[in-house]
């Protein structure tokens, strides 16, 4: 999906369609792609693996657990356009054959019980209503044996109601209700039926030119500047939230959570 096929204005969209629309972000989650190697990690991720990339957006971190790890990736997003965008990417790193994408829907995934060794979801429990059900879905995918694990933005302390007001309104109209802190999260997903969970917690942190390279490549790393550079109205609002969130960084952090079914 282009700039001109989103729906939403580069002021008033929430910062996940922001990033991914209107700046030509892939890699939105927090922490990136470190992030994503420490969810893999903990998910025991390697060659033998068929894993599920729940809400996989344009597909980089599935394209990233293909190459690094070796494992069988399956993609499923609700946005026709971004499964689109992801298996085209597949195509052209030559991982078509290792990584593919349908559509899907987080709460209803379309696969049979236990098809997966490893269901993977980043960013995913924030944009939806019923979280429980997000996970009880992605634990009915994994085998007996398998792991299911997510990486979630997480409060590091109970937000008050002012900042709740004013993260609303500078990042995200809808999502930041549906966030926990860090210790809400274990508590949902052990009442959501999660087994054995792991949990690490982690500061989020603004992200440089060398973690935008490193996540995004030479190549979109320069268009993302020159969107920058030359779009007011995206460096004006990219500047605010930069600002926000350096204003408020001991509230922000992630949470890497892992277990079985």
């Amino acid at each position: 999906m282009s700039e001109k096929e989103c729906a939403c204005t580069v002021e008033r969209c929430d910062t996940f369609e922001f990033m991914a629309f209107h700046v030509g972000m892939t890699v939105i989650h927090p922490g990136g792609l470190a992030a994503t190697r420490r969810l893999a990690e903990v998910c025991n991720l390697d060659r033998q693996s068929r894993v599920i990339d729940i809400a996989c957006g344009k597909g980089s971190s599935a394209v990233y657990l293909a190459k690094k790890y070796g494992c069988e990736v399956l993609g499923v997003d609700i946005n026709e356009q971004l499964v689109d965008q992801a298996t085209v990417l597949a195509k052209r790193v030559g991982l078509d054959g290792k990584v593919t994408f349908r559509v899907g829907d987080a709460l209803a995934l379309p696969f049979a019980d236990n098809e997966f060794d490893a269901a993977i979801s980043q960013a995913v429990l924030v944009l939806v209503n019923d979280q429980q059900k997000a996970v009880r879905e992605a634990l009915r995918v994994i085998r007996p044996s398998g792991l299911a694990g997510w990486l979630e933005l997480s409060w590091r302390q109970e937000p008050t109601e002012d900042f709740l007001d004013a993260v609303s309104n500078v990042l995200c109209p809808y999502c930041v209700l549906n966030v926990h802190t860090f210790q809400g999260w274990k508590t949902l997903l052990e009442d959501a039926g999660i087994k054995r969970l792991k949990a690490f917690s982690f500061p989020s942190k603004n992200s440089g030119v060398g973690e935008m390279l490193s996540d995004e490549g030479l190549a979109n790393t320069l268009r993302i500047m020159g969107r920058y550079l030359t779009d007011p109205k995206i460096r004006r609002r990219m500047q605010t939230m930069d600002k926000f969130f350096l204003d408020h960084s001991q509230i922000f952090g992630y949470g890497v959570f892992a277990g079985s079914k």
